[in-house]
């Protein structure tokens, strides 16, 4: 979902997806090259979804984004969710340190290239849950976003060999628009498929809308996945779920 940051530019960023995708609107950095300036956003979700897949075990998550941007393009920032992947473990942090690079192709397109490591150091499987990510996004006229996403070490749980690493790779699109003063909204569709054994993959999908209230923004929205997302993530996975934000902007 799109959004107004400091500055007036605009932002894309949501956690390991396109915001609409995700249902998690929230942590954003800017997507234009502007002066040197610093930003971030709080936020509170009532589930922390990544590309469908729920990280908070259907439980709210209080999220926090503080990022750099300089003239040049450079971004560089933080992330830090509470989450609980494993529904028979306590309850975690997420922390997503990310570095890239913004530009403008011409007056209709910009784009954006970004380096992730998500880590969970409190996790009693160690690292064993940390995997990195880079995302490439292009965005037309500020209402259509088009992002690939490629991990090479993404978390997946065998039956035979236990919690590993595997190369993920995603497509998704989304749609903004405005429809009456603040008030817009946004369809989603992506599909991710993950490698290892028994390679697999889901599409997935959200429909829903924001009213922007700058500096705070309220979302809404709906989301689901293919029956391929349960087989992969189990109870996990959305299916017909509604989920509502509210993000502060500074």
């Amino acid at each position: 979902m799109l959004g107004k940051g400091s500055g007036g530019c605009e932002v894309v960023r949501s956690l390991a997806s396109g915001v609409a995708l995700s249902a998690a609107l929230l942590c954003a950095t800017p997507i234009c090259a502007a002066a040197d300036q610093w930003g971030g956003s709080l936020a509170l979700t009532s589930d922390y979804l990544v590309r469908g897949i729920s990280r908070s075990n259907d439980r709210a998550a209080l999220q926090l984004d503080v990022h750099y941007l300089n003239n040049s393009g450079f971004v560089a920032g933080l992330f830090a969710s509470n989450t609980q992947i494993d529904p028979g473990e306590a309850s975690d942090i997420e922390l997503d340190g990310f570095v890239g690079f913004a530009w403008t192709a011409n007056g209709d397109w910009r784009g954006r290239a970004l380096l992730s490591h998500y880590a969970y150091p409190w996790d009693r499987h160690g690292s064993g849950y940390d995997y990195d990510e880079l995302n490439l996004d292009a965005i037309y006229q500020e209402w259509l976003n088009i992002g690939l996403v490629y991990s090479p070490n993404a978390p997946r749980y065998s039956v035979y060999r236990g919690l590993i690493g595997v190369s993920s790779k995603a497509v998704e699109l989304s749609v903004q628009r405005p429809v009456w003063r603040k008030l817009s909204v946004n369809l989603g569709l992506g599909y991710s498929r993950l490698e290892g054994p028994d390679p697999a993959g889901y599409t997935y999908w959200s429909a829903g809308a924001a009213w922007d209230l700058a500096p705070v923004s309220l979302a809404l929205s709906y989301v689901d996945t293919t029956a391929g997302a349960k087989a992969l993530f189990y109870n996990a996975a959305a299916r017909g779920l509604w989920t509502g934000t509210v993000i502060w902007r500074f």
